[in-house]
């Protein structure tokens, strides 16, 4: 018999939910084990509610850490599983994610990231993002996992904690979270048959270089919480050297993720992945200067627009 399993989605009125909804209602697997947990806001009302899916109001906005732990207390499942307003999960994810918990040591595992290809900046912005969880990418461990395609025991959750709430915007807090987890020991598990299709409303060169930025800013190789347990590259020592670097330190890691054979066939993006990584630095640099605040989110939509 399958374990229960909870699937928890925060919503910030996405105009995507019921495409996610409907791909969680078309798995091949036995839904009867599995309860969804929609946690925000759904102001257009495309949240539909029946015996498997439960919505979460949170009255206000809240950042995607609050919404995820207001689930994940809330879940009744042996299971945790996190997607995204924005994902829309391939017929075979849940079983394939179970499949792996075969193994009673098995606790952490991610699955893989597969992306629609015609809109440039979309498609740039999942590259430099997740080009280490790619479904093409190999399976094997990994020293972080993005929570968009995120699975756990809840037995995990209970040990390792919540994710901080103190990350204002979507960026950072999945990597604090399954840093902490394997620093207490945990193996984390990436699973890349296990498909989700991610499609962000990111599609502006502005939109890019933001979402860059703020990953940089909340990486936790610039958190100083961590850099008495994590090696820190000698580029983030100072906050000068991020800036100087950063035309080096973009085409290094630009040229390493397209090194992978499966993504020359999306060479096109290179120019905009680089650009990307340069964000990347300006916001590692604003951090380390201490100019970016905890508590301090920048203005973003509410409502986030159909692919």
């Amino acid at each position: 018999m399958n374990p229960r399993l909870s699937v928890i989605i925060p919503n910030l009125n996405s105009l995507t939910i019921d495409r996610t909804l409907a791909a969680v209602r078309a798995q091949e697997f036995e839904l009867a084990e599995v309860e969804v947990l929609v946690v925000g806001l759904d102001e257009p009302g495309l949240v539909g509610v029946n015996g498997l899916i439960r919505l979460i109001s949170t009255g206000t906005a809240a950042p995607p850490a609050v919404a995820r732990n207001i689930g994940a207390r809330e879940a009744q499942g042996e299971l945790l599983v996190f997607t995204d307003a924005d994902c829309m999960p391939h017929r075979h994810w849940l079983r394939t994610l179970v499949q792996r918990y075969q193994d009673p040591d098995v606790k952490i595992v991610g699955g893989g990231v597969a992306f629609p290809g015609q809109k440039y900046w979309r498609l740039a912005d999942n590259i430099s993002t997740f080009h280490p969880y790619l479904h093409t990418a190999p399976a094997g461990t990994r020293d972080q996992l993005p929570s968009l395609n995120l699975s756990l025991r809840h037995s995990v959750w209970d040990e390792v904690g919540s994710f901080d709430e103190r990350y204002p915007l979507p960026a950072g807090e999945d990597a604090d979270w399954t840093t902490r987890a394997r620093l207490a020991g945990n193996t984390l598990h990436f699973e890349p048959q296990a498909v989700v299709t991610h499609c962000p409303a990111r599609t502006t060169f502005k939109s890019l270089w933001c979402h860059a930025v703020r990953f940089g800013q909340y990486s936790v190789q610039v958190d100083e919480r961590y850099w008495a347990v994590l090696t820190r590259p000698f580029v983030l020592r100072h906050w000068l050297l991020p800036l100087i670097t950063a035309p080096l330190v973009a085409a290094w890691v630009t040229g390493r993720a397209f090194s992978r054979r499966h993504l020359w066939r999306y060479a096109r993006a290179l120019p905009a992945v680089y650009l990307a990584k340069l964000g990347w630095c300006w916001g590692a640099s604003q951090r380390l200067r201490g100019q970016v605040a905890w508590y301090t989110p920048a203005p973003e939509s509410r409502v986030v627009g159909r692919p």
